[in-house]
């Protein structure tokens, strides 16, 4: 089920499962403003319909600004989800090995960091990513 789509992101809702998909957006320094905007439907969208696991997908998104402008858009991120009861989160990562390595050095510098209050796990295959959330 289709919740909301906008220039960058697409949220898809399986009640079935209870599990929020979401196409991670490309991210360039002209895009911040949208970002933000949808970032802040993306928490919405979870608290209104108290969703608990949300799949984000990564795979083919490109992250075009530096390190510290991305980490500071995570933190955004972690501090609009920590308002609602999201319990776990998959990430499917980039299908471009060294930048996907980089990514988890960066995920697990932000985990340290901001302890989330909701489990964080990467993965390579999006079966497994999601026999991960139903579990849960």
């Amino acid at each position: 089920m289709l919740l909301h789509r906008d220039g960058l992101i697409e949220l898809n809702y399986d009640p079935a499962t209870d599990i929020l998909s979401v196409s991670w957006p490309d991210i360039n320094i002209y895009s911040r403003t949208q970002i933000t905007y949808s970032f802040a439907k993306l928490r919405e969208v979870i608290a209104f319909y108290d969703i608990k696991k949300l799949l984000i997908d990564s795979r083919f998104n490109q992250v075009l600004i530096d390190e510290e402008a991305y980490s500071e858009l995570i933190r955004e991120l972690h501090g609009n989800l920590r308002s609602t009861r999201l319990a776990m989160t998959a990430r499917l990562g980039s299908l471009t090995k060294l930048r996907e390595e980089k990514a988890k050095q960066h995920a697990k510098q932000l985990i340290d960091e901001l302890k989330p209050s909701f489990a964080f796990r990467n993965f390579d295959d999006a079966g497994m990513a999601l026999q991960w959330l139903k579990a849960g």
